[in-house]
């Protein structure tokens, strides 16, 4: 059993790990904490709420409202054609009686890390704003955390936000830059695979034709929450049919690694030159480079694989029998 905080700023894909990592029986998803970006940190909560409803996932979930702008300040949220005015496509998820929690996404990021006594993996599908300040509380806490899996960055594939940059990165670069350097066990799946991982129209219709029994409303809601998305990768990427998977790729490499192939680097991230902001600076040379943090990088993907994985957990019968 894995034990994990998510750390999100819940959008369209944000919601789909969030809702495979509480169906998944090898995690113990120990909180939710949010951040700014897809939409603002309260909207996060309140979707990541909806979502432990919408899951079924049979144990309590703390959801910790977080960071709602950037280490330097100001807040930037993702344009309402991409996540919707609500960050989740627009769905409206039934209500919940769940209440986030009275406490401080970095206290609770640290009181778990302590609890957990080196066994706390953390995944952040957003902004690092919670992480880089549980960090600049606790300089310890890189030691006392298992493994960080962050769904941001990208070193050969073009940037999404500039052209050397990805959004979660970009979107609080300052932040990034400190947890890079922080001595995290850190792994990025950035760009460099997510954007050569689909899920395809025809995915989803057999989704919703052989989902488990238990998971027919998760299977409405993702069928119905990637109608938007959809739409977007169709405007800005060409897409027929067809999206990216961003975050759920970090959960899925989470769970398991052999889904990737990996290259280490020693790196950091530029925050002060705007017109490179969020992009990362990095060496593979064979002399440290001192003020760099050593992290690891996925570089190649089973993409096939890791979606016939992700539909796995919501479906009665094994994907790759009905969907060759």
């Amino acid at each position: 059993m894995r034990h994990v905080i998510i750390d999100a700023d819940t959008g369209v894909d944000d919601s789909l790990a969030i809702l495979y990592a509480l169906r998944s029986p090898n995690f113990k998803v120990e909180g939710i904490t949010t951040c700014y970006g897809n939409s603002n940190a309260f909207q996060s909560a309140e979707n990541s709420i909806r979502l432990i409803k919408l899951s079924k996932c049979g144990y309590e979930v703390p959801v910790v409202v977080g960071a709602n702008e950037s280490i330097d300040g100001g807040f930037e949220s993702a344009p309402a054609y991409i996540h919707g005015d609500n960050g989740i496509g627009n769905v409206e998820l039934p209500e919940s009686d769940q209440k986030v929690l009275n406490e401080s996404a970095v206290d609770f990021i640290l009181r778990k890390a302590e609890e957990l006594d080196g066994e706390l993996e953390i995944i952040t599908t957003g902004r690092m704003t919670n992480l880089a300040m549980a960090v600049m509380k606790d300089t310890k806490l890189p030691k006392k955390v298992k493994r960080v899996v962050t769904m941001g960055g990208t070193l050969y594939a073009k940037g999404n936000v500039n052209p050397y940059a990805e959004a979660n990165i970009q979107g609080d670069a300052h932040a990034s830059d400190i947890v890079f350097r922080a001595g995290f066990h850190l792994t990025l799946v950035g760009l460099d695979v997510t954007m050569k991982t689909f899920i395809t129209d025809r995915e989803i219709t057999n989704l919703c034709k052989y989902c488990k029994e238990d998971c027919k409303d998760i299977a409405e809601y993702i069928k119905n929450v990637l109608k938007l998305y959809f739409e977007f990768h169709r405007v800005s990427e060409g897409m027929v049919e067809q999206c990216v998977v961003h975050d759920p790729l970090a959960v899925l490499i989470a769970e398991d690694p052999s889904l990737g192939e990996y290259q280490m680097i020693r790196a950091g991230v530029e925050y002060e030159h705007e017109k490179y902001k969020g992009m990362i600076t990095y060496d593979v040379g064979f002399l440290p480079t001192l003020d760099r943090g050593e992290i690891s990088v996925c570089i190649a993907v089973d993409s096939k694989k890791a979606v016939r994985r992700l539909f796995s957990m919501f479906q009665e019968m094994e994907f790759g029998r009905y969907n060759n």
